[in-house]
Protein backbone atom coordinates (compact mmCIF):
# COMPACT_ATOMS: atom_id res chain seq x y z
CA UNK A 1 0.00 0.00 0.00
CA UNK A 2 1.38 3.35 -0.94
CA UNK A 3 1.67 5.53 1.97
CA UNK A 4 -0.07 8.83 2.65
CA UNK A 5 2.39 11.35 2.36
CA UNK A 6 5.57 11.92 -0.12
CA UNK A 7 8.69 13.23 1.26
CA UNK A 8 11.69 15.76 -0.96
CA UNK A 9 14.71 17.14 0.61
CA UNK A 10 15.46 20.63 -1.62
CA UNK A 11 17.86 23.41 -0.79
CA UNK A 12 16.57 26.91 0.53
CA UNK A 13 18.03 28.62 -2.93
CA UNK A 14 16.03 25.97 -5.09
CA UNK A 15 12.62 26.74 -2.77
CA UNK A 16 13.54 30.54 -3.30
CA UNK A 17 13.90 30.61 -7.21
CA UNK A 18 11.15 28.56 -7.86
CA UNK A 19 9.07 30.67 -5.92
CA UNK A 20 10.87 33.53 -7.44
CA UNK A 21 10.84 32.76 -11.00
CA UNK A 22 8.92 29.68 -11.73
CA UNK A 23 5.59 30.90 -10.07
CA UNK A 24 5.87 29.13 -7.19
CA UNK A 25 5.34 26.10 -8.76
CA UNK A 26 8.00 23.49 -7.94
CA UNK A 27 9.74 20.88 -9.22
CA UNK A 28 10.75 17.89 -6.84
CA UNK A 29 12.09 14.16 -6.85
CA UNK A 30 10.80 12.41 -4.02
CA UNK A 31 9.79 9.12 -2.03
CA UNK A 32 7.31 7.29 -0.31
CA UNK A 33 9.56 7.52 3.09
CA UNK A 34 11.09 9.76 4.76
CA UNK A 35 14.06 7.50 5.36
CA UNK A 36 14.76 4.36 3.44
CA UNK A 37 17.09 2.74 6.46
CA UNK A 38 13.95 2.73 8.84
CA UNK A 39 11.58 0.65 6.65
CA UNK A 40 11.29 -3.11 6.43
CA UNK A 41 13.98 -4.62 4.79
CA UNK A 42 12.05 -6.60 2.28
CA UNK A 43 9.89 -3.36 1.29
CA UNK A 44 10.90 -1.71 -1.99
CA UNK A 45 11.28 1.46 -0.19
CA UNK A 46 14.51 -0.13 1.42
CA UNK A 47 16.01 -0.20 -1.84
CA UNK A 48 16.69 3.49 -1.77
CA UNK A 49 20.08 4.63 -1.22
CA UNK A 50 21.47 7.39 -0.16
CA UNK A 51 21.36 9.61 -2.93
CA UNK A 52 18.19 9.25 -3.18
CA UNK A 53 16.59 9.26 0.23
CA UNK A 54 15.50 12.25 1.70
CA UNK A 55 16.96 11.85 5.39
CA UNK A 56 20.40 10.91 3.94
CA UNK A 57 20.07 13.85 1.82
CA UNK A 58 19.27 16.20 4.22
CA UNK A 59 22.02 15.23 6.90
CA UNK A 60 24.12 15.20 4.14
CA UNK A 61 23.29 19.16 3.16
CA UNK A 62 22.80 20.34 6.79
CA UNK A 63 26.69 18.51 7.85
CA UNK A 64 28.03 20.96 4.48
CA UNK A 65 26.80 23.89 5.69
CA UNK A 66 26.73 23.90 9.57
CA UNK A 67 30.57 23.00 8.38
CA UNK A 68 30.50 25.86 5.93
CA UNK A 69 32.04 23.13 3.12
CA UNK A 70 33.02 25.25 -0.10
CA UNK A 71 33.77 22.46 -1.78
CA UNK A 72 30.44 20.46 -0.66
CA UNK A 73 29.64 18.16 -4.00
CA UNK A 74 26.34 18.67 -3.10
CA UNK A 75 26.11 22.05 -3.45
CA UNK A 76 28.34 21.95 -6.49
CA UNK A 77 25.79 19.73 -8.41
CA UNK A 78 23.13 21.90 -7.48
CA UNK A 79 24.98 24.81 -8.53
CA UNK A 80 25.60 23.36 -12.07
CA UNK A 81 21.96 22.70 -12.16
CA UNK A 82 20.73 26.01 -12.13
CA UNK A 83 22.95 27.51 -14.45
CA UNK A 84 21.49 25.06 -16.69
CA UNK A 85 18.32 25.22 -15.80
CA UNK A 86 18.14 29.09 -16.12
CA UNK A 87 19.89 28.93 -19.66
CA UNK A 88 16.58 26.11 -20.32
CA UNK A 89 13.85 28.13 -19.21
CA UNK A 90 15.46 31.36 -20.73
CA UNK A 91 15.45 29.27 -24.21
CA UNK A 92 11.75 27.83 -23.42
CA UNK A 93 10.48 31.69 -22.89
CA UNK A 94 9.58 31.13 -19.17
CA UNK A 95 12.06 33.74 -17.76
CA UNK A 96 13.73 36.74 -19.88
CA UNK A 97 17.83 37.34 -19.83
CA UNK A 98 17.69 39.91 -17.01
CA UNK A 99 15.76 36.78 -14.62
CA UNK A 100 18.16 34.23 -16.40
CA UNK A 101 21.10 36.71 -15.17
CA UNK A 102 19.67 37.17 -11.61
CA UNK A 103 19.47 33.34 -10.91
CA UNK A 104 23.07 33.30 -12.01
CA UNK A 105 23.65 35.97 -9.43
CA UNK A 106 22.03 34.36 -6.72
CA UNK A 107 23.21 31.16 -7.27
CA UNK A 108 27.40 32.24 -7.63
CA UNK A 109 26.94 34.61 -4.50
CA UNK A 110 24.42 32.85 -1.93
CA UNK A 111 25.83 32.30 1.69
CA UNK A 112 26.04 29.07 2.52
CA UNK A 113 22.72 29.42 4.39
CA UNK A 114 21.39 29.47 1.53
CA UNK A 115 22.51 26.36 0.76
CA UNK A 116 20.65 24.66 4.04
CA UNK A 117 17.53 21.60 3.21
CA UNK A 118 14.30 22.00 3.59
CA UNK A 119 11.99 18.85 3.91
CA UNK A 120 8.96 19.24 1.81
CA UNK A 121 5.76 17.12 3.40
CA UNK A 122 3.44 16.31 0.82
CA UNK A 123 0.21 14.91 0.84
CA UNK A 124 -0.35 12.19 -1.86
CA UNK A 125 -3.77 12.06 -2.43
CA UNK A 126 -3.79 15.85 -3.81
CA UNK A 127 -1.07 15.24 -6.73
CA UNK A 128 -1.86 11.41 -7.23
CA UNK A 129 -2.81 12.11 -10.71
CA UNK A 130 0.56 14.36 -11.24
CA UNK A 131 2.81 11.93 -9.86
CA UNK A 132 5.21 10.21 -12.06
CA UNK A 133 7.37 7.41 -11.48
CA UNK A 134 10.97 7.61 -12.42
CA UNK A 135 12.30 4.81 -15.35
CA UNK A 136 14.50 2.04 -13.83
CA UNK A 137 17.36 3.82 -15.78
CA UNK A 138 17.11 7.42 -14.27
CA UNK A 139 16.67 5.73 -10.66
CA UNK A 140 19.77 5.84 -7.99
CA UNK A 141 18.71 2.36 -7.42
CA UNK A 142 16.16 -0.38 -7.27
CA UNK A 143 13.58 1.35 -4.94
CA UNK A 144 10.73 3.50 -6.41
CA UNK A 145 11.34 7.40 -6.74
CA UNK A 146 8.72 10.00 -8.11
CA UNK A 147 8.87 13.13 -9.66
CA UNK A 148 6.26 16.02 -9.42
CA UNK A 149 6.96 18.19 -11.96
CA UNK A 150 3.97 21.06 -11.33
CA UNK A 151 4.02 21.01 -7.31
CA UNK A 152 2.22 24.08 -6.01
CA UNK A 153 3.05 25.57 -2.98
CA UNK A 154 0.03 24.93 -1.20
CA UNK A 155 0.19 21.44 -1.95
CA UNK A 156 3.13 20.59 0.54
CA UNK A 157 4.97 21.79 3.91
CA UNK A 158 7.94 22.74 4.47
CA UNK A 159 9.92 21.75 7.74
CA UNK A 160 13.85 22.55 9.12
CA UNK A 161 14.93 19.86 11.45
Amino acid sequence: MSGLLLYSTNVFLKFHIQQQYRGDIHYVWCSENFDSRTVAAYSPGSLVPPSSNPADIYRSLLDDVKRADRHSAKIAAQKASFEKLASMWLTAGEINASQKDEIIYLVENAGINHWRPLLYVIPRIPVESRLKTVPMDKRAGLGPEYIIEDLRRSEFDIIEL
